[in-house]
């Protein structure tokens, strides 16, 4: 495949196109499946674009999304004549209780857990969707017995975790408003401070403590720019989808469709 493929993406994307490019070449030479981790929606984009870019016939993609609908996902990369078996997924569920009288546990707590007691990387995680005496979570199968065995403490309260079926897993409905804002220039910290209506050294030091990121990778610097189709998330403010650019003003300010996302309780 042609690295011209590059030039359609960000140079911080580069390291997983490559993955992405030896998975197809080597479903392609061996006949044989790759189960990826879990990809987040930017991923799998790259990866439906560098498929339909070799218009190969002879590969297709499934999706866990067949079997509980999540954001993360794990995909199957398989020759056309492969016929799917949802184990080869690898993919379980986890309900992990706890007193909602004595604590109200956070998405960043509980991921924060579940990465520092088992030193595993982020991709081994999918959804974490928490509600007000339980949260869930989406993981590879493989790897049940090592959060359910090692995990009995999230943020000093006691949790008690088992398995469920991909069924029961709930996830949170988001509620979604489309508006037009006006922004000085397409710069991160610009973008922040129009969006959510705050200072623009308020946003500068959300990046510099690392609560920024676009595309679901951690943004630091504070003249990066945003794009259409970028998905900026700020921990604390909430998601803001980037539409599209609709022009300038007289005053030469940039007039741009956002899409602000948040998780309803």
């Amino acid at each position: 495949m042609s690295r011209d493929v590059y030039q359609h993406f960000r140079p911080s994307e580069r390291v997983f196109i490559d993955k992405v490019i030896d998975w197809l070449e080597k479903v392609s030479d061996t006949y044989s499946i790759v189960v990826t981790d879990f990809l987040n929606p930017r991923q799998c984009f790259i990866l439906e674009t560098l498929m339909t870019s070799i218009n190969n016939d002879e590969l297709q993609v499934l999706t866990s999304a067949s079997i509980v609908e999540t954001e993360y996902v794990k995909l199957i990369l398989a020759p056309s004549y492969y016929k799917l078996e949802i184990l080869d997924f690898d993919l379980a569920c986890l309900q992990i209780d706890f007193s909602s009288k004595f604590v109200t546990l956070k998405h960043s707590q509980i991921l924060g857990t579940l990465l520092g007691e088992t030193g595993l990387d982020r991709s081994k995680i999918g959804d974490i969707s928490v509600h007000q005496s339980f949260a869930q979570v989406c993981v590879s199968k493989k790897l049940v017995t090592v959060f359910t065995e090692s995990i009995t403490k999230i943020a000093r309260s006691g949790v008690k975790m088992k398995e469920i079926s991909p069924n029961d897993f709930v996830r949170l409905p988001e509620q979604a408003t489309n508006q037009v804002v006006l922004m000085s220039s397409l710069r991160i910290d610009k973008a922040i401070a129009s969006v959510f209506d705050k200072s623009r050294s308020l946003s500068q030091d959300l990046i510099k403590s690392g609560k920024v990121k676009v595309n679901y990778a951690e943004v630091m610097q504070n003249d990066f720019e945003v794009r259409t189709g970028d998905l900026i998330s700020i921990r604390g403010l909430g998601r803001v989808k980037i539409g599209q650019n609709l022009g300038l003003t007289k005053k030469d300010k940039v007039r741009i469709e956002v899409q602000i996302i948040s998780s309803q309780k």
